[in-house]
């Protein structure tokens, strides 16, 4: 099956290019519309010659999606299916491989890393108290109402 892949521009269609995607893709109904766009736009730069490297921003742009958390959460399941895995080289660039040895060191990666985010956020809610700025009640008297 041959999936077309248009852009919109000045009221008109104008094709750029052209993907050829399995009927199970198009037929699955466990993925939404996005993130069989989103494969769809990944799986088209699979022969580029440094692999597929995409950002945030070129995803955003192609699919119309308006937030960087929406793409993570349709990478993440793409992940979990087991038909895409990814690398984040920078904070912006993603490095996507489709093939399963590969897809295990970028899944590792990925958990390590999250990790240590986990591990650095903890650290940083848990820090030591200033003891200088604590009150002790005891230094201070504590009068009842019913003391008079």
């Amino acid at each position: 099956m041959t999936l077309f892949l248009n852009t919109l521009r000045g009221g008109f269609v104008k094709m750029k290019y052209f993907e050829k995607v399995d009927a199970e893709l198009i037929h699955n109904k466990v993925l939404t519309a996005n993130e069989k766009m989103v494969f769809i736009i990944c799986y088209s730069f699979r022969n580029a010659p440094r692999g597929c490297r995409v950002s945030y921003q070129y995803l955003k742009d192609r699919t119309g999606i308006k937030d960087s958390r929406t793409i993570t959460k349709i990478l993440d399941r793409l992940t979990l299916f087991g038909m895409l895995a990814r690398k984040q080289i920078n904070k912006k660039t993603l490095h996507i491989v489709f093939d399963k040895p590969t897809m295990q060191d970028y899944i590792l990666d990925n958990i390590n890393m999250r990790n240590a985010q986990k591990k650095a956020y903890a650290k940083r809610k848990n820090k030591p108290v200033d003891k200088a700025k604590i009150i002790r009640l005891k230094d201070y008297l504590v009068v009842s109402k019913n003391a008079e």
